[in-house]
């Protein structure tokens, strides 16, 4: 249990504050509240369930042996329970507040149905509530699904980021940033950087979802991965101060014109020059459509694979997220 964790759990208001002892005849009973049914959530309101959660306006009556999937619950539920405890149902009514019946609703079904709520597929919406709930009340093995989800979406190696990165790329840089999720950053950033925000494509809000900080680690990070490109197709590498392709006559030219006319992008295109995809890609694709002397073909793919290389490991630092 971490120190937040103590701390959250003098805020379920299992009990009202102590008082002062009165001297009376009448005994004291627990409060008990009458549930109005249409502020109930059917999925999770079990007539047999021994707990009720208040979140929000809704309430949710559910299993002590599911919610023992939280580290914190498993914790408050083996304490001994004061007499005077606000009831519900018949059940103890646990207020949690700040938490919304969204990100409790997502948490409930992987409580419920494991198996089933892993293998189908899934939104950002539905991870980021499942990953709030699994961070706040400990629950490990749903915080370690969350990530898994985030990572496949947002990679720690960028070049095997692919389009299900564009969508939600602003919020999951701030999810990272509210529940610790630091690795996913480098690719979240790179995936917000390739999208044309004149096309809307980012849904319009990314500049009002990113703090100040990190909207300006994106426009560097943008603008080092522009001067990179422009480097590659003026042939001019500012790491070396030398060529990047150092091919015969016949070749430069067909060179610089192959690539330029592969990697650029259409004016029509939702997407800025995604680097290390499309140089992947001619990579893979052993540059089909350029004929190049043996020699040269060879030096051109070595040149291609090594910068390759060094836009993985530079891209964190574009972004200033390392060193």
């Amino acid at each position: 249990m971490t120190a937040d964790n103590d701390v959250f759990l003098n805020t379920y208001e299992l009990a009202p504050p102590a008082k002062r002892r009165r001297m009376s005849s009448t005994p004291r009973t627990s409060s008990t509240l009458a549930v109005d049914l249409d502020k109930t959530e059917d999925l999770f309101w079990f007539q047999d369930g021994d707990i009720v959660l208040g979140v929000d306006c809704k309430y949710f009556k559910v299993h002590r042996n599911k919610m023992v999937y939280s580290l914190v619950f498993a914790t408050m539920l083996e304490l001994p329970q004061p007499e005077l405890v606000e009831r519900a149902e018949g059940c103890p009514l646990v207020r949690l507040h700040g938490d919304t019946i969204h990100d409790w609703t997502a948490a409930l079904h992987w409580m419920y149905d494991r198996s089933s709520f892993e293998l189908r597929s899934t939104t950002f919406n539905i991870i980021a509530g499942a990953l709030r709930i699994s961070t706040k009340y400990d629950i490990p093995e749903l915080r370690l699904w969350c990530k898994q989800q985030l990572l496949s979406r947002w990679p720690l190696n960028v070049a095997d980021m692919n389009t299900s990165a564009i969508p939600n790329a602003a919020e999951a840089i701030c999810l990272a940033r509210e529940l610790d999720v630091p690795e996913i950053l480098p690719a979240a950033f790179y995936a917000l950087s390739v999208q044309r925000w004149a096309k809307g494509i980012d849904g319009g809000r990314s500049h009002l979802i990113l703090s100040p900080e990190d909207l300006r680690r994106l426009i560097v990070g943008r603008e080092e991965l522009q001067e990179r490109l422009t480097g590659l197709l003026t042939n001019w590498d500012e790491r070396t101060d030398a060529a990047f392709f150092r091919l015969c006559r016949m070749c430069q030219p067909l060179c610089i014109a192959w690539l330029s006319y592969n990697i650029l992008p259409s004016s029509l295109s939702p997407y800025s020059t995604w680097l290390l995809r499309d140089l992947r890609q001619l990579s893979l694709h052993d540059s089909n459509g350029l004929h190049l002397c043996t020699g040269c073909a060879n030096d051109f793919r070595c040149t291609i694979d090594d910068f390759i290389g060094y836009l993985q490991a530079a891209i964190p630092k574009y972004f200033m997220l390392s060193g």
